[in-house]
This record gives C-alpha cells, sequence and structure tokens, in this order.
C-alpha cells in the first residue's frame, strides 16, 4: 500500500458515505507519518488493503462500501487495492486510551490514523507471522524502539490472556534488539 493508494480510498469513502470521522487502523495507519514503507522492498509494499473505521457506521453504510470499493469489487480489480470496513466492535481490541493517541492525517479534516505503538501492541497480540514481521521491520528502521514498546505494552491494561500473548511475543520480538532493556 502506498500513501497515495491510501489517500484515494480515503476519497473515494468520504464521497461516498461522508462520515463524520475515519479512522484508519491495521498498517495503513503508518503510511500517513512514513509514506516510504509503501515503497519497494519496505514492509507495506505488498499490503493490499487499508483497514478504516467510521463513524457513523451501520451495517447498511457498511454493506454499500464494501460493494463500492472492498474486497473482490470491481475498485479492487481495477486498482488493486481496497478498503476494508471495520465493525465498531473492533475498538474493544484496542488498547485503553488509544483515542488519546491517534494522529490527524495531513490533508483530510477529521481523519486520524492509529499511534504506532498502539498498532504495535495489537500486532504483539495477534501475533501473526505477517504481523512479528512487521514489528521486525518496524524495529530495524528505527520507526518503533524496543524501551517505549516495553513501556508501552506494561503500562497498558489488558485482560490477562492477551497481556500473556503480548508478553511473550514482545520478549521473543525484542529479544534480537540488545539495546532493549529489560
Amino acid at each position: 500500500m502506498r500513501l497515495p493508494f491510501l489517500s484515494h480510498l480515503l476519497d473515494s469513502v468520504r464521497a461516498l458515505v461522508r462520515p463524520r470521522r475515519i479512522i484508519v487502523l491495521g498498517s495503513g495507519s503508518l503510511l500517513p507519518r512514513h509514506p516510504e514503507l509503501g515503497g519497494p522492498g519496505k514492509p507495506l509494499e505488498l499490503t493490499l488493503d487499508a483497514d478504516f473505521l467510521l463513524e457513523p457506521v451501520d451495517q447498511q453504510i457498511a454493506d454499500l462500501l464494501k460493494e463500492a470499493v472492498g474486497s473482490d469489487s470491481a475498485f479492487q480489480r481495477f486498482h488493486g487495492y481496497y478498503a476494508d470496513i471495520l465493525h465498531p466492535d473492533i475498538v474493544e481490541t484496542l488498547p485503553a486510551g488509544w483515542e488519546s493517541r491517534l494522529h490527524p492525517v495531513p490533508g483530510y479534516d477529521n481523519v486520524f490514523a492509529l499511534d504506532p505503538y498502539d498498532l504495535a501492541l495489537v500486532k504483539l497480540i495477534v501475533g501473526r507471522p505477517k504481523d512479528l514481521d512487521l514489528l521486525r521491520a518496524l524495529l530495524k528502521l528505527g520507526l518503533i524502539e524496543p524501551d517505549p514498546l516495553r513501556r508501552h505494552y506494561q503500562e497498558t491494561p489488558l485482560e490477562e490472556r492477551a497481556a500473556v500473548t503480548a508478553g511473550r511475543n514482545l520478549n521473543a520480538l525484542l529479544s534480537g534488539f540488545p539495546s532493549a532493556g529489560a
């Protein structure tokens, strides 16, 4: 995913439904602050979707957007990328206080992106190989740092199961970064 593709998706969604607010979640949330991540050989080069949380959203709006700009839409077939409109329940999986750490997306009123450390914590909880690969790349590029990531994990309230999974993945992830404090 490249920043112009993300912008195209945002413009398309806004033109179709005029939401009060859009929050970019998932790996696409990194692009407004780090557009280089979508370039050749970079971590988001092969990402085809952008995850959006709209306010307000209901099933009718979600269905309309899925048909217009979602997976398997004519939009995706033509452009090669698509929007994934998330259900509002997704906020239950986000770290406590995430809304206070949102970053405005330049060039858009009422469009915000998830903070990279909140994204990292979600990726640690999910723990898929592709999620951990993304975090390794962000660490190597210096876009997230080991000590602030560890602090964010330690200071963010998590359910026990999520905390155990995230902690295990964090320790494995940071074991390759000697500057990370324990």
